[in-house]
């Protein structure tokens, strides 16, 4: 099971290691995504507007979130058949996002202009509790129902 980078790059290095499935989602409406790596894990190809929760396996990463935690995402680009040449691969040094000790899968979100973000959850990016902006969950929203079940675990009976 490969780490998802070095232990230059994630600044915990003692820390214990847990499996994570790896996915991702495209926030673009124009590239698909052909395929990626987190760290030296791979993930899916995803087609424009798509996503995948945790579906390639396996990573390990640090049970504990660290302040300054960085993982090496590669990816190229694709485009539909007639389409316009993609622009080149890309690779970036990207913080991880915080998560909590319960871990969960690697999501890999790629926004225009050679963006990237990483989060790591146990919950879908649907969830309210998925670690993202609503702004930068778009064009996903959290699910109506889902917010409904949150605000009423909160609020005292």
């Amino acid at each position: 099971m490969p780490a998802i980078a070095a232990c230059v790059l994630l600044a915990s290095c003692g820390d214990q290691m847990v499996a994570a499935s790896v996915g991702g989602y495209n926030h673009m409406s124009d590239w698909g995504i052909e395929g990626f790596t987190v760290g030296d894990a791979g993930g899916p190809n995803l087609t424009p507007r798509s996503g995948t929760v945790g579906s390639s396996c396996c990573a390990s990463i640090p049970k504990h979130w660290r302040s300054g935690m960085k993982v090496k995402v590669k990816w190229g680009y694709d485009t539909t058949q007639g389409g316009p040449r993609p622009p080149p691969p890309q690779e970036a040094v990207v913080e991880i996002s915080e998560y909590s000790s319960e871990a969960g899968s690697i999501q890999a979100h790629f926004y225009p202009n050679h963006k990237v973000k990483v989060v790591v959850s146990t919950y879908g990016i649907r969830h309210p509790k998925y670690p993202m902006s609503a702004e930068d969950k778009l064009p996903w929203v959290s699910r109506k129902d889902l917010i409904e079940d949150e605000e009423k675990r909160r609020s005292p009976e």
